[in-house]
């Protein structure tokens, strides 16, 4: 990574009573990708839109290459900096693809967009109406209209919402050639899975607060909890000799097996007692990932206040 391209400093957002935000702080590497995850309400989208400039904070800070977003005269500057795909984008229905773009690029002064239609695949599309698209393509139009003007931070909102398996693949294929070209990426997501992916480092919100921050991996090492081997059945005898060595099991919903390992060299240990037993099985593996560090998080965090979780 090279140096810092956002600085946030407890930043805070009030309405009336509500504490949307409340004293939120980290920072984002250039050239890195960042992911803001939470429940919805959590303060993901207000806490992105005050980087934005497009709300103003109740107290806190926030620089992006240096630029306070509290400060009048530096706004400009970071609107030329930044690009934004907004969770609810839309465009202009009746205009094409390539109008659109222009409009974006026009605000920008940026010259560039025939290179943006053609990295993102829309260039043989760009006389096409904008109303006429599938979902996945007018999120990349979005995603177009975010580039333009080559913006050195990016903020995605929600990149995938509403897209099909296929898309939702073809628009991280995007955000990881954001990275490669150095931009520095922002993203909000409530999936797990798009986040595991893309991100160097996420930041899970709760209740407007960052209750956990740092890299995928060391957070699924951290929070995850144990490697999972489903089995579709195993006998009494087998139950029990795993019970005898200090394994943990329970029993799935669907009526399977688990047993619950901590090192991945018990996978092997398992297996081999099993064959002991003159049993040739083969476990469905289930890793540790951001999903069960999120639900972990989000539900210690909510029981401490006394909450339903």
């Amino acid at each position: 990574m090279g140096s810092t391209a956002i600085v946030v400093e407890d930043l805070t957002k009030r309405y009336g009573d509500l504490v949307a935000v409340d004293r939120v702080s980290f920072t984002v590497d250039e050239g890195e990708v960042f992911a803001l995850l939470g429940p919805n309400g959590a303060g993901k989208t207000t806490t992105v839109e005050m980087l934005e400039c497009l709300r103003t904070p109740t107290s806190g800070n926030a620089y992006l290459k240096g630029f306070s977003i509290r400060d009048p005269s530096s706004v400009r500057e970071i609107k030329r900096l930044i690009g934004v795909l907004p969770q609810e984008f839309n465009a202009v229905d009746n205009l094409t693809v390539h109008e659109n773009v222009e409009l974006a690029a026009a605000a920008k002064g940026a010259k560039n967009v025939r290179e943006v239609l053609e990295q993102l695949g829309l260039w043989e599309l760009r006389k096409r109406t904008f109303s006429k698209l599938s979902g996945g393509l007018k999120r990349r139009v979005g995603i177009a209209m975010a580039l333009v003007g080559d913006p050195e931070i990016v903020f995605l909102d929600e990149p995938t919402t509403g897209l099909d398996p296929e898309a939702r693949r073809e628009t991280w294929l995007y955000v990881k050639q954001l990275k490669k070209s150095g931009v520095t990426v922002v993203i909000t997501t409530h999936y797990m899975e798009e986040a595991e992916r893309l991100s160097d480092r996420v930041a899970i919100i709760v209740r407007g607060r960052i209750a956990v921050m740092g890299e995928v991996r060391r957070l699924v090492v951290e929070y995850g909890g144990k490697t999972k081997l489903v089995f579709e059945e195993l006998d009494g005898r087998a139950e029990s000799l795993l019970r005898e060595r200090g394994y943990e099991l329970e029993v799935a919903p669907d009526g399977r097996t688990v047993v619950k390992v901590e090192r991945h060299q018990e996978i092997y240990e398992v297996l081999s007692a099993l064959r002991s037993l003159s049993l040739d099985v083969y476990p469905e593996i289930r890793q540790a990932g951001l999903e069960e560090v999120f639900l972990r998080v989000i539900g210690s965090r909510l029981s401490e206040r006394g909450e339903l979780v």
